[in-house]
């Protein structure tokens, strides 16, 4: 019987070869952006928050840090001797753990006669149509981590009486505890034999260690576990595991930091649960890793121009990359509109669809039920793909590697499936809602933030390309936002409900969209010139003690990047005092206690800000507003990832 905790059931697509069918001439565009990391203390430091998140799984090869955190590994929980042992264990205990949410509570129970149990907490096998992650023993090939490099295994536990006596152990799957020596009929054992210490608990926490020097750690399947006897603990036992990790030496440490990989988007709070509105937001986002927030890290970090920015930049860049060829559904065309933060791809041996090394999917697990919940995946967004097509031209423009380049042709070949040549209001929908489905259903309506990324993706892949489609899509794309000018409001809105009607639903006004045309299409100020007019009149407010722009036009709080869309849109419009306001505002919410750490910047004011179109934001640390603070500070425009002022592509 195999008990599991968050097995993240993710995915990724395989092998799609990145040939590009033009040779680039690249000068290092960005260099004239590296002018721009002008060293404010508050771009600087947002910098450093961007940095701190995406090595936060990185710096070391967690075991457990949160039930349903983005670094977990060895997910399936196998009981031993066998399925009888009278043990159990729990990985969302929230009473008292040692850091974040949740703890793991593990229970030996003392049952008439001889009496012994545990738990091997293993890498498993995910094969297709499963869904959760089954036990391993040495008995399938090819489903071992490669540890190599590390030093010890490192874990915090503590006692419910105080004197429970375990042995704790990783290593040792399939191989005779005693020699050392692999068992007859296990022909894929872990790497090492044994690795154990026996402890006695006290209450309070205490870190304990298994030294790993010297050992052959090629191929892991038991990463970590723990047994428990009667003769130990006559009356049983009930104690408490937290921060299970492997430390890693500095050469396996930095290798690990040069893995591609995608950042998580919120920093999210040590709760699985809190009062109305946040509920639940917490747990659900613990491992969520949004496309648009990682394509904005991904251009912050070459705003920066600095040599580890731009390693940054093409690590990110390569997720984008992975992401694109190694999904379990589909074929190297698209990118998912959020994914999972920590490893770029599923374990070894966890293979859904027949597919191997697919990139993870964003979700929680539900202890309750026993079940693995998927989020953020009943939709693609042209928008999504078209902010990472974004990134991917702005990187490839600093490199010239032309995988950059290739993906973005492909991203821009799928965003211009929803092109639309009919109806009142045409222009590029918003993509497929049940995309994974036998029938994914086309969006009928269409966004002007969508089609705002699109022209500025299209315009860029069509000055580098040269290829009359793109600058033709581009075309079309601000045609649309043309048609959404509501010159009664003096406006531009949301979008369409479908091609025949525009949205002018009460409370369905966004900033994003003042702000980003100014920003993404020449000319625009010149067309309406009281454009960044409108988000001054529907949009700026004051909340816990902030000047700044809400997300709509119930103006019930200050949405913390959509102030720094109008900081770098005052500055393109050549209005620096205004700009240097709304810089002042960010850095001032990035310092105070209980909004920002000195670092980070959080997405809202308040908890529970509404947008008008169903889904909130909050008050936590958001990868999307830190950046966004980057670019405010710096000046720089990330649609065409070049100086806010006389950017973009030549009208």
């Amino acid at each position: 019987m195999v008990s599991w905790v968050a097995p993240f059931v993710l995915a990724l697509v395989g092998g799609v070869p990145v040939t590009p069918d033009q040779s680039p001439t690249i000068q290092g565009a960005i260099a004239s952006a590296s002018a721009l990391a002008t060293g404010k203390p508050s771009a600087s430091a947002s910098l450093a928050y961007l940095r701190r998140v995406m090595d936060q799984f990185h710096n070391r090869f967690p075991v457990y840090d949160d039930v349903s955190s983005a670094g977990n590994h060895f997910h399936a929980w196998a009981k031993i001797p066998d399925q009888n042992a009278a043990v159990s264990m729990a990985g969302s205990w929230t009473d008292h753990p040692h850091s974040g949410a949740t703890a793991i509570r593990a229970e030996f129970r003392n049952v008439p006669g001889p009496n012994f149990g545990g738990f091997y907490l293993l890498n498993g096998v995910l094969p297709p149509g499963a869904q959760a992650p089954q036990a391993n023993f040495g008995t399938i090939p090819s489903s071992g981590f490669d540890l190599t490099g590390a030093t010890a295994l490192t874990f915090w536990a503590r006692g419910q009486q105080g004197g429970e006596k375990i042995e704790f152990f990783m290593g040792g799957v399939g191989r005779d505890p005693l020699s050392g020596q692999p068992l007859p009929g296990v022909p894929y054992p872990d790497s090492a034999g044994v690795v154990k210490a026996t402890f006695v608990l006290t209450v309070d926490w205490r870190q304990y260690r298994l030294d790993l020097a010297g050992k052959d750690l090629r191929y892991v399947l038991g990463g970590f576990g723990w047994d428990a006897s009667d003769a130990s603990n006559p009356s049983g036992a009930v104690f408490f595991l937290d921060d299970i990790q492997y430390e890693l030496s500095p050469a396996a440490r930095q290798a690990r930091l040069n893995q591609p990989r995608f950042l998580k988007s919120f920093s999210t709070g040590p709760y699985q649960s809190l009062p109305d509105p946040v509920r639940d937001f917490d747990f659900v986002n613990r491992n969520v890793a949004h496309t648009y927030d990682n394509a904005l890290a991904l251009l912050a970090f070459l705003s920066n121009g600095s040599k580890d920015s731009l390693r940054r930049a093409r690590l990110i860049g390569d997720a984008f990359v992975y992401a694109l060829q190694h999904d379990r559904t589909y074929d190297g065309d698209r990118l998912r509109d959020a994914y999972t933060a920590g490893d770029i791809a599923l374990p070894p041996g966890w293979t859904p669809n027949n597919r191997l090394g697919t990139v993870p999917i964003p979700g929680f697990f539900d202890e309750d039920h026993q079940s693995f919940i998927e989020i953020e995946q009943g939709g693609i967004s042209t928008g999504n793909n078209a902010w990472a097509m974004i990134a991917l031209l702005g990187l490839y423009r600093s490199t010239g590697e032309p995988q950059y380049l290739t993906a973005s042709r492909r991203l821009g070949r799928f965003i211009s499936n929803f092109r639309n040549d009919s109806g009142k209001y045409q222009g590029f929908q918003g993509g497929l809602d049940e995309p994974e489905t036998d029938s994914p259903k086309r969006r009928l309506w269409a966004s002007t933030e969508h089609n705002l990324d699109i022209f500025a993706a299209f315009s860029t892949l069509a000055s580098i390309s040269r290829q009359g489609n793109w600058a033709a899509g581009a075309e079309h794309a601000r045609q649309f936002v043309a048609s959404m000018w509501d010159g009664k409001r003096r406006c531009n809105l949301a979008g369409t409900i479908d091609p025949e009607h525009r949205n002018e639903e009460v409370g369905q006004l966004p900033v994003d969209v003042q702000a980003w045309a100014v920003l993404s299409i020449p000319g625009a100020l010149s067309q309406h010139p009281g454009l960044l007019d409108c988000a001054e009149r529907n949009h700026r407010t004051t909340d816990a003690g902030f000047s700044g722009f809400d997300f709509n036009d119930d103006r019930d709080g200050v949405w913390f990047e959509g102030s720094a869309h109008m900081a770098v849109a005052y500055a393109r419009a050549g209005k620096p005092s205004n700009a240097e306001e709304l810089r002042h505002t960010l850095a001032e919410a990035q310092t105070t206690t209980n909004f920002g750490d000195g670092f980070g910047l959080p997405a809202a004011s308040r908890d529970g800000l509404t947008t008008g179109f169903g889904f909130l934001f909050f008050r936590r640390l958001h990868i999307g507003a830190t950046s966004w603070n980057i670019f405010a500070q710096s000046g720089f425009n990330p649609f065409y990832a070049a100086p806010a002022v006389g950017s973009g592509p030549q009208p």
